[in-house]
């Protein structure tokens, strides 16, 4: 069974269909996902943020949709007005593929302000590319660190890529290729409640 906690923190105990939204999103990793969308889908109208967010990461990814950016975008923005920072997160995501980096940033940061650990990961994204702000490795790299401290297993993993192409200098790249392989391990570990949704992959550059 998914555990709502997991997929979107202490918030999820802010939907009061929790439970129902919990035995759906199940079904949408399994082999009878259609059922598990079409439930979300239905709690979604009822007013289940938790379901509002996954449909949104669906309509994002395409995944049992077609790519639907505008609804997506509807739907996410339906969650961050409800005040869920996981909706702020998930606009920022779909900001940055409809190539809105400066409205993506502004998600970011309301969504970082609130602790939200993927928000944080792709925030530094966008400072590592320099994408609606100046670009800052620093920045970026800061960002990474906290959320790998806070046991954000992906800003782990791309702080170490970050490291491995040069934003810690000679010594960070030593330790992005030494502690790169374990977190790749842990990441392959905890894979069971990764959403159709964000992959938690960022290009990065050198600084």
């Amino acid at each position: 069974m998914i555990n709502a906690t997991d997929l979107y923190g202490e918030e999820a105990d802010d939907d009061p269909l929790r439970a129902e939204f919990e035995r759906a999103r199940t079904l949408l990793e399994g082999d009878e996902w259609w059922r598990g969308l079409d439930e979300l889908e239905a709690l979604a109208h009822r007013g289940s943020m938790l379901s509002t967010i996954s449909v949104a990461s669906c309509m994002l990814e395409g995944w049992g949709y077609a790519q639907d950016l505008p609804g997506a975008e509807g739907w996410y923005g339906v969650a961050a007005e409800s005040g869920f920072a996981a909706g702020l997160c998930g606009l920022g995501l779909t900001h940055i593929r409809m190539g809105r980096f400066s409205d993506a940033f502004e998600d970011l940061q309301q969504a970082v302000s609130r602790n939200y650990l993927p928000a944080y990961d792709a925030l530094a994204y966008l400072y590592s590319q320099g994408l609606g702000v100046q670009k800052d490795p620093r920045k970026a790299l800061s960002l990474w660190r906290s959320a790998s401290s806070q046991g954000h297993l992906t800003a782990m993993r791309n702080m170490h890529w970050a490291l491995i192409h040069g934003y810690g200098g000679l010594s960070g790249r030593i330790k992005g290729f030494w502690d790169l392989i374990p977190t790749a391990i842990e990441i392959a570990k905890a894979r069971r409640v990764t959403p159709r949704g964000y992959k938690g992959r960022w290009p990065v550059s050198g600084a």
